[in-house]
C-alpha cells in the first residue's frame, strides 16, 4: 500500500480529504504511513491506528568486556514505550553502564551474534552506518521498538564499540499496555552489580 494523494479520503477514516487530516500535522502523518506501510489490506489501516501502545521493560546484562573476566552478574533493567527507537535502547544502555556514548554500535535480532541480516547500527550521533564493503544494515534510529514483533522472552545483542567488542545480552522481560502517564517512558529502573570502567589500563602495581 502506498501513500494517498492529497485529494484522497485520508486512510484514518475521519472522513476528510488527506491534505486537511493527517497530511497537516507530522505526527499523525507519521502514524498514518507507519499503519499503511504495515497494514495488509485498507481495513487494517485504523486497527494499527487505534493499537494501544505498550511499555517494553528490557534486562541488559554485560557478558564480554575485554581483559577482565566478569564474575558476578552486571545488569540493568530498562523501561521504554514502544514509540522509542533501538537508538534510544543504546541510550539508555550507555547511561546505565556509564559507558562513554563515543562508538559505533550493532544490535543483532537473529539467531547468530554477529547475523548481519537481522542487525540494526548507528553511530554516536543516531547516523545510520552505511559501509561499502559489506552487507547493509538496518538503522538502530528509525527501527522503532514496537515494530520489532519482540514477546516475552525474546533475546537479542547489543554490541557496543567494535573495537573492545563489549558485548551485552537484552531480554524482554515484560510487557505491558502503557497508562497515560507513561506514553515518554524512558527510564531505567534497577542495576545489579558494579560496571567495570569502559576503558582498561593495566594492573596497578
Amino acid at each position: 500500500m502506498k501513500e494517498p494523494s492529497r485529494n484522497e479520503s485520508c486512510p484514518c477514516g475521519s472522513g476528510k480529504k488527506y491534505k486537511k487530516c493527517c497530511f497537516m500535522d507530522d505526527k499523525k502523518k507519521f502514524e498514518l504511513l507507519r499503519a499503511i506501510r504495515l497494514a495488509e489490506k485498507p481495513e487494517d489501516i485504523k486497527t494499527i491506528l487505534s493499537e494501544t501502545l505498550k511499555i517494553y521493560v528490557f534486562k541488559v546484562e554485560l557478558l564480554r568486556i575485554p581483559y577482565r573476566e566478569i564474575t558476578e552478574e552486571i545488569s540493568c533493567i530498562i523501561e521504554l514505550n514502544g514509540k522509542n527507537s533501538l537508538y534510544q535502547l543504546h541510550l539508555s544502555i550507555q547511561g546505565a553502564f556509564d559507558w562513554d556514548n563515543n562508538h559505533m554500535f550493532s544490535f543483532y535480532l537473529g539467531k547468530d551474534e554477529y547475523d548481519r541480516e537481522n542487525e540494526y547500527t548507528a553511530n554516536p550521533l543516531g547516523e545510520h552506518i552505511i559501509s561499502t564493503f559489506s552487507e547493509p544494515t538496518k538503522s538502530a534510529s528509525d527501527t522503532q521498538i514496537r515494530d520489532l514483533n519482540l514477546y516475552l522472552g525474546r533475546e537479542f545483542t547489543y554490541l557496543f564499540d567494535y573495537g573492545d567488542q563489549i558485548l551485552h545480552k537484552v531480554k524482554v522481560v515484560d510487557i505491558r499496555e502503557s497508562e497515560s502517564s507513561e506514553l515518554n517512558r524512558n527510564k531505567v529502573i534497577s542495576k545489579t552489580g558494579k560496571a567495570p570502567e569502559q576503558y582498561y589500563w593495566g594492573e596497578e602495581e
